[in-house]
């Protein structure tokens, strides 16, 4: 027997909602298989109990921390036979810190069970199967976050300063000195900043530190309810200095520069586009992920100047640039006024003149809008975690030969999928991202092509 115990905290108390029948679990249990959210599934008496901290092919004890009507939650407590794809997790929080959840299992296994919950989801909900399931895109699984949100507080009784990530289960914070998953300049940021706030003696009016870096310079960006004093901001401003940043103050309302303005960017090689960026833009987070997906997605949409392509949820340009440059005309939409005019900007200084950008609800019937009535041949979306489920209904006007379709969440691409086939598509080209490497969340990529 191979017992250990388990690094997972159990969450705190809530009320839940009680089973109608007591299910009399044994005292230990077989685990058959991993939830979306990365909990270790098992089956008694034909209901389904998910285990924070176990893994399939294990053998567990476990403390029940819910019940419901149709399933119940637990923690691991003890391991007494062990996966084969079980590992030590590296980071010291890990169990504690509510970042990663997925540490304990093999990074390559991690990829290959995020595919096998992707196509599962697909079949399941959407009734439809890629017809071809290409190679996953990864990175380093760790030191890939170029971006990160911490939490800071101030504590009542002695004034130290805590910064750091939500607890596992919680909405209170839990001091981190390092986290593996941050690059360098991020990780150094998070382990020198409680030192530099606890100079001040109070430093309340500060409540959280966006870190951003592009890939000559960075930003830190601190959420503020009125500007720190001189003294801090100046310290502050050093530290930023010290690891290549620029400091920012962010109001609600409106970010500022404390002194100059960071040269915020970065490369997409393939393509020798550079986009451009500011603190608070929304970018993806692995850089690595990001140019190979950019890459591919390039790559499976078999661009030609005779091409006309409709970039929806556009952003800055992530897509929209490379696009542009291997095609006759590109128009990217975007929900966000700021983003559309960076766009602009970021074309403009990439010297691409076949780029249009439009701001629009996407979330309404865009049928009427003069930039729709142009007719496009590819369309590629790129839509929050809720889908695009209205926009792929009025995609019949166009009928496009191919829609590539780039997913941050399983359950909508089955459902938005499904409605593609509806109208005559097939998925020909499939795969999945390691964009979050250690967490349970994957992202996709999915070519629908007319038959």
């Amino acid at each position: 027997m191979n017992r250990k115990k388990s690094l997972f905290n159990r969450p705190s108390k809530s009320k839940t909602k009680s089973s109608k029948k007591a299910i009399d679990y044994p005292e230990v249990i077989d685990v058959v298989g991993l939830s979306h959210e990365g909990r270790g599934i098992a089956k008694h008496e034909g209901k389904t109990l998910f285990i924070s901290g176990a893994l399939p092919e294990e053998q567990v004890r476990f403390e029940l921390d819910a019940k419901h009507r149709r399933y119940d939650e637990a923690t691991c407590t003890e391991i007494v036979t062990s996966s084969e794809h079980r590992v030590a997790p590296y980071c010291e929080y890990y169990g504690r810190c509510g970042g990663c959840d997925l540490q304990h299992l093999d990074h390559a296994e991690q990829i290959t069970t995020k595919q096998t919950l992707v196509t599962e989801q697909l079949r399941r909900l959407g009734k439809f199967e890629p017809s071809s399931t290409e190679e996953p895109i990864t990175s380093q699984s760790w030191n890939y976050r170029r971006s990160c949100r911490l939490g800071v507080n101030q504590l009542t009784r002695d004034g130290s300063a805590i910064v750091g990530f939500r607890r596992k289960g919680s909405s209170k914070l839990i001091k981190i000195e390092h986290c593996p998953i941050l690059a360098e300049p991020l990780d150094k940021i998070l382990n020198e900043l409680p030192a530099v706030l606890e100079t001040s003696g109070n430093f309340k009016e500060i409540t959280h530190a966006e870190i951003s870096m592009g890939d000559t310079e960075g930003a830190l960006t601190l959420r503020v309810k009125k500007r720190p004093k001189d003294a801090l901001a100046e310290r502050l401003n050093q530290l930023a200095e010290k690891h290549n940043c620029r400091l920012y103050f962010d109001y609600g309302q409106h970010i500022e520069a404390f002194e100059a303005e960071a040269a915020l960017s970065y490369k997409i090689s393939d393509t020798a586009t550079e986009i451009a960026f500011k603190p608070g833009d929304f970018i993806q987070v692995n850089a690595r992920v990001n140019e190979k997906m950019i890459s591919r997605a390039l790559s499976w949409l078999q661009l030609d100047k005779d091409d006309r392509v409709l970039d929806l949820f556009c952003g800055i340009g992530n897509f929209t640039l490379p696009i542009a440059s291997q095609v006759n005309r590109v128009v990217g939409i975007e929900g966000v006024e700021e983003m559309v005019d960076r766009a602009r900007i970021n074309a403009s200084n990439n010297k691409l003149d076949n780029c249009e950008f439009y701001k629009a609800n996407l979330t309404h019937d865009l049928r009427a809008m003069p930039w729709y009535k142009q007719g496009f041949n590819k369309i590629l979306l790129d839509p929050p975690r809720t889908g695009a489920l209205e926009i792929i209904k009025q995609l019949e006007q166009h009928a496009p030969d191919m829609v590539l379709y780039v997913s941050c969440n399983p359950a909508a691409l089955a459902r938005d999928g499904a409605e593609l086939i509806s109208q005559g598509y097939k998925v020909t080209k499939f795969c999945v991202m390691d964009m979050f490497p250690h967490t349970s969340h994957v992202e996709s990529l999915a070519l629908f092509e007319r038959t």
